[in-house]
């Protein structure tokens, strides 16, 4: 319930943008020319002489004109309001039916910031209705720019307005200067495979929402419900991305797990791919002494551990795991640590024993062939029912009796029956509806989805599922949304920069998904040569400012000291989602921006990276274009954690000049006109998942709180006074604290102060430093 709580409040933040009324029930009103919706946020109205429809958020009209594009009948034959109660909330729709049939409704809920759009079908005919696609609606946007000065983004990246754009499941266009625009995109994906569509015309812009059926059947006399695209326009568009996520959350009812961290076998040198049971266990022990106390959770096991290349009945006798992978899950479990392991679900060997006399398992090709894909394998037919009772039996094993609650389930299109389009996210031909399943009446879409319903309900509520990968074919990135807690979002890294710009582009591109609908997993943290110690805190520093999931891929008792240090510097997660700054200014955002808190307790992490190897870069960034605290005047102070130093006083652009492929990852508070806690040494957010209280009392001229301190690991806080006036004259912890035998010192240099806690174990510190105001 905690997260959804999360997703619910982070959509009246986004409603409440330019908007006093968002808790206005929803309005209609008719005249003779047309029937209006209003709920306090945006109003949409439906013209009843010409059939098309405006939108509207306060004074900007963002659609001109909407038009129905499937509609069948050139007249509607009823057009009325009604009240809509579903998971997104209450509300008021517009309902315009067609002779055929057809129902499109236009529908606005409280405290939702965008106008929905839905399609129900009918077939009027004698004979069976076959839909391959289907185009609900278009749109002529406009947010007062020309195409050309605006930038789209979609899951394969930004680019200037006036290109055609075709994108899954949501497209965004902004203002580079401003971010004011306009997000589009697909609520559902129940059936079909959403996409969204641009193109420039004349003064504005024209999006268009298209449901990808491949083969939709619907028989004589009968309905079928479609999916639902959301439009909205926002001052900030970032504040609208994270709103669609909100809503695709609360469509879904979608309360996610606590996100762990920890580490993946394949790309391991040495001992990669599967790693083997000495070296796991090995790893395991190392692990559970040195990584566990930071947050470290995870030992997850890798492709090559199974019976042959797609078949995971049990493991490989002769393989990296002779005694079984069960007692390697035990081993794991015993060191505190959550067992993981990766298989591929929906992709076979039809030519296995298990399969011998079991053909009619798998889907087909209209030729009687098995539909087999690259990589992917023979894929299984989720529609079969003695095909779903072999793939529960086969998760139940690995879940429930060996003890794996951590699983990667990889080649997810193989259970859509498509081809794969590896590795590129662009919108390409992939055979959608040429599929042959047992149950036609299954789309290729729906039976994915009733396969990943499987993979939870085998597992249970106690797994950790992440999916892997949606590069593979973008059709399943809206696919699996509400059935995985996690989402590999982009290709393969690799110990390289080249692969880990592909996992950070990605990950950037869906972040608004991020700690919402899935985890994102960006792909792996990789850290060894060739990559240097810059690169190295440079990827580090963007996982744990962007909250994404942190999985290792590295021998880690291995590592240098400073390599292992950029590990447990990032984890834990701090369960939140930063946000790029950038977005619609550049292809690969320069800025992140991370906020935890209010008032008192705020802290503001700025992330600032250059990407490119070859140059060194300035990267900059107003302090506006944070929404910081007002306190202050306007000046803040910060700390550059990896410099290890503090940023004096500024009031205008933050600056960092960076080196090739670098980082600075600076902690921002408003300068005081008494000392204030900057940042911690703990983990590279520098006090958000370490601080719990801070507190200053004027009268008494102390700032104390509490921390959560890692055994053995020096502890340090970062204290800034205004002026050389004040002066720290001691630091005090509980004496519950001392007992345990935790200490503290403390060290001025002019007006900044350190302080270092020590504690033999992992514990939640209570302390207090004190301040004397000399005359000045």
């Amino acid at each position: 319930m905690r997260v959804y709580l999360l997703i619910t409040t982070g959509l009246l933040l986004a409603c409440a943008e330019g908007c006093g009324q968002v808790n206005q029930e929803v309005k209609s009103t008719k005249s003779n020319e047309s029937i209006t919706i209003d709920n306090g946020i945006l109003s949409v109205s439906y013209n009843l002489k010409d059939g098309t429809f405006t939108a509207s958020r306060g004074e900007r009209l963002f659609i001109e004109k909407g038009t129905f594009q499937e509609a069948a009948g050139a007249k509607p034959e009823t057009i009325r309001t009604v009240r809509i109660k579903d998971t997104l909330g209450v509300g008021e729709a517009i309902r315009v039916e067609f002779p055929s049939g057809f129902i499109y409704t236009l529908a606005l809920y409280k405290r939702v910031p965008f106008v929905c759009v839905k399609l129900r079908m009918h077939n009027p005919t004698n004979d069976t209705l076959v839909i391959n696609k289907i185009t609900p609606v278009s749109a002529a946007v406009d947010v007062g720019k020309a195409a050309k000065e605006l930038r789209i983004l979609g899951c394969d990246g930004l680019t200037a307005a006036d290109e055609n754009r075709t994108s899954y499941m949501f497209l965004a266009m902004a203002d580079p200067a401003t971010r004011m625009g306009v997000v589009a995109g697909w609520l559902t994906h129940g059936r079909a495979s959403g996409i969204v569509l641009s193109r420039a015309i004349e003064s504005s812009v024209l999006i268009e929402g298209r449901s990808e059926y491949g083969k939709l059947l619907i028989e004589p006399g009968k309905t079928a419900e479609g999916e639902t695209l959301a439009v909205g326009y926002f001052d900030d568009a970032l504040a609208g991305l994270e709103a669609y996520a909100d809503a695709i959350a609360k469509t879904y009812k979608i309360e996610l797990p606590e996100i762990p961290s920890g580490y993946c076998t394949w790309y391991s040198k040495p001992y990669g791919g599967a790693s083997d049971e000495k070296h796991i266990g090995e790893l395991a022990d190392f692990c559970a002494k040195n990584l566990r106390k930071f947050g470290f959770e995870v030992l997850q096991i890798d492709d090559k551990w199974q019976l042959s290349r797609r078949d995971y009945t049990s493991y490989n006798s002769k393989g990296p795991y002779p005694n079984g992978m069960k007692p390697t899950a035990e081993k794991i479990t015993s060191a505190g640590l959550t067992a993981g392991i990766w298989f591929t679900p929906f992709g076979w060997d039809y030519k296995r024993p298990v399969f011998k006399d079991h053909q009619d398992w798998f889907v087909h090709k209209e030729d009687g062939q098995i539909y087999s894909v690259r990589w992917g394998g023979d894929c299984l037919d989720m529609t079969h029912p003695e095909a779903r009772k072999f793939l529960d039996t086969v998760i139940r094993r690995i879940t429930r009796q060996w003890g794996y609650k951590y699983i990667k389930i990889d080649g997810l299109w193989s259970g859509m029956a498509v081809k794969i389009l590896y590795p590129n996210p662009d919108y390409r031909d992939d055979n959608l509806g040429d599929a042959v399943f047992h149950n036609p009446a299954k789309t290729n879409v729906e039976a994915y989805r009733d396969g990943l319903k499987l993979v939870r309900e085998a597992s249970g509520d106690d797994v950790y599922i992440l999916g892997c990968n949606i590069a593979q074919n973008m059709r399943t990135l809206g696919g699996s949304i509400g059935l995985v807690d996690a989402m590999r979002v982009g290709s393969d890294i690799g110990a390289r920069w080249g692969g880990i710009l592909k996992g950070a582009s990605m990950g950037t591109r869906l972040y608004f998904l991020h700690n919402r609908v899935w985890h994102n997993d960006p792909d792996c943290l990789m850290l060894r040569d060739p990559l240097t110690l810059d690169q190295a805190r440079a990827w580090g520093s963007w996982v744990a400012i962007s909250g994404q999931l942190n999985i290792a891929s590295e021998w880690l008792p291995g590592l240098p000291a400073d390599k292992l240090d950029v590990v447990k510097r990032s984890m834990p997660n701090h369960g939140l989602c930063g946000r790029p700054m950038d977005l619609f200014a550049n292809t690969l955002p320069q800025v992140w921006h991370l906020t935890s808190g209010a008032g008192g307790q705020r802290k503001d992490i700025v992330g600032m990276f250059n990407w490119d190897d070859k140059n060194s870069n300035t990267v900059e960034i107003e302090p506006d274009k944070l929404d910081l605290p007002s306190e202050g005047n306007g000046t803040y102070v910060g700390f550059d954690y990896w410099a290890n130093k503090f940023v004096p006083p500024f009031s205008g652009a933050l600056k960092a000049e960076l080196r090739p492929s670098c980082c600075k990852v600076i902690a921002i508070r408003p300068l005081l006109e008494r000392p204030v806690l900057v940042g911690t040494s703990r983990h590279i957010t520098q006090g958000i998942v370490d601080v719990i209280e801070e507190e200053w009392n004027g009268r008494a001229n102390t700032l104390s709180g509490k921390s959560k301190v890692v055994g053995a690991d020096p502890y340090e806080i970062r204290i800034f006074a205004p002026t050389r006036v004040w002066q720290a004259l001691r630091v005090n912890i509980s004496e519950a604290d001392r007992r345990a035998g935790v200490t503290a010192g403390i060290q001025q240099d002019d007006q900044t102060i350190r302080v270092t806690i020590k504690s033999p174990d992992n514990r939640r510190v209570r302390w207090k430093v004190a301040f004397q105001k000399r005359p000045s």
